[in-house]
C-alpha cells in the first residue's frame, strides 16, 4: 500500500517555490519529486506549468541570485509594449546581471550582462530594466520596423502632470537614452530607428502603415489630425495630407465585427467625403506582403496627385 502523500505547508501551497525554501520548511526531498509538482527549472517547483509571462517570470524570480533584472523582450512585454513575438510557454526569458557577475546560465534563460549601466523599474514586484533603456537594447537586435513600433508605443505613453511641467515627457526620456548610447556598439541602428519614431501612432499597424508611406518616398502624413467643419470638430483621422485633402484610415477587425462601429464608420466616411476629402480605408491585408504594400502606395500616390505619368 503506497505511503500517504505528505501535504505541502500552507505557505507553499498553490504557488511557485524553490527547493531550498521547501526543504527549509520541512518538506521531504521525496515529496519534491512527486508528479503533482512541475519541475519548472533546476531548484524550482510550481503547481502547474507557467502559462503566461507573468507566471513564468514570477516563478523563475524565486531562484535568481541578486542583482538581476528582466531585460530586452521580456522587460518590454512586462512593461506592456507590443513586442513582435509575445512570450509563449517554452520560450526563454531574458535576464540581465552585472558584467562582474556574468550571465545567468540556465536552459530557460537568455543571459545578458551590463546591469550596472542600466536603471530599473518594478513590475509585478520584480526588477525590470526601464523601458527607455530596454528600447535601445532591442533596437540593436530587432528590425527597424519592429523597433519603431515599440518606440511609437513608448512615445505615446501618458505622463504625470508633474512630469509635463518639468518637460519629462516619454519622448524626452527616450531621446535622452538614445543620446546616452552615442558611440556604443549598435548606436547607429538605435539612432536610425529613433529618427523614424513618431508620437501619435495608436497601434502597431498604424506605425507600419506610416513606415510604408515614408519608405516609398511619399510625403510624411500628419497623424491624428482633427478635421473641422467651420470650426466644428468632425473627426480625428489616422493619416492626413491636408494640402491634398487626402485621408487614410486603418481599419482593425473591430471595425468589421462590431455592427455599431461599422455603422458609425459609414456615417463618418460619408461626412468626410461631403467635406471634400478623399478617404482611403486600409486593413492589415494592405500591409501583409510587398506586393500589397506597393498597391497601397500606388493608391495613395494617385490620390495625392503624385502618380508618375
Amino acid at each position: 500500500m503506497p505511503m500517504p502523500l505528505t501535504p505541502l505547508p500552507e505557505t507553499l501551497f498553490g504557488r511557485p517555490f524553490s527547493v531550498r525554501e521547501a526543504l527549509g520548511s520541512g518538506v521531504p526531498r521525496e515529496r519534491l519529486r512527486h508528479a503533482g509538482l512541475v519541475r519548472a527549472a533546476h531548484g524550482l517547483r510550481t503547481p502547474t506549468e507557467p502559462a503566461t509571462l507573468a507566471q513564468a517570470t514570477t516563478a523563475l524570480a524565486r531562484i535568481l541570485t541578486e542583482p538581476w533584472a528582466w531585460s530586452h523582450e521580456t522587460a518590454a512585454e512586462l512593461c506592456g509594449l507590443p513586442v513582435p513575438h509575445p512570450w509563449q510557454p517554452g520560450d526563454r526569458l531574458s535576464v540581465m546581471r552585472t558584467s562582474a557577475g556574468g550571465p545567468i546560465r540556465r536552459p530557460q534563460v537568455r543571459g545578458r550582462v551590463g546591469l550596472e549601466r542600466r536603471a530599473t523599474v518594478e513590475r509585478l514586484g520584480m526588477p525590470v530594466v526601464n523601458p527607455y533603456t530596454t528600447w535601445c537594447d532591442l533596437a540593436v537586435e530587432v528590425s527597424r520596423d519592429d523597433a519603431v513600433v515599440l518606440g511609437d508605443a513608448i512615445a505615446a505613453w501618458p505622463v504625470s502632470p508633474d512630469d509635463v511641467r518639468l518637460g519629462l515627457t516619454s519622448w524626452v526620456r527616450l531621446e535622452a537614452e538614445v543620446m546616452h548610447r552615442i558611440g556604443a556598439p549598435g548606436s547607429r541602428r538605435v539612432r536610425t530607428a529613433y529618427l523614424a519614431v513618431r508620437g501619435g501612432s495608436r497601434s502597431p499597424m498604424e506605425s507600419l502603415a506610416r513606415l510604408c508611406f515614408i519608405d516609398a518616398g511619399l510625403p510624411e502624413p500628419e497623424l491624428n489630425l482633427d478635421v473641422l467643419d467651420e470650426g466644428r470638430w468632425v473627426a480625428t483621422v489616422d493619416f492626413a495630407w491636408p494640402w491634398a485633402r487626402v485621408i487614410v484610415e486603418y481599419q482593425g477587425d473591430h471595425h468589421r465585427t462590431n455592427r455599431r462601429q461599422w455603422q458609425h464608420d459609414l456615417q463618418r466616411l460619408a461626412l468626410l467625403q461631403d467635406l471634400g476629402w478623399t478617404v482611403i480605408l486600409i486593413s492589415s491585408a494592405d500591409l501583409a506582403t510587398a506586393h500589397a504594400r506597393q498597391q497601397l502606395v500606388a493608391r495613395v500616390e494617385r490620390a495625392l496627385g503624385l502618380a508618375k505619368r
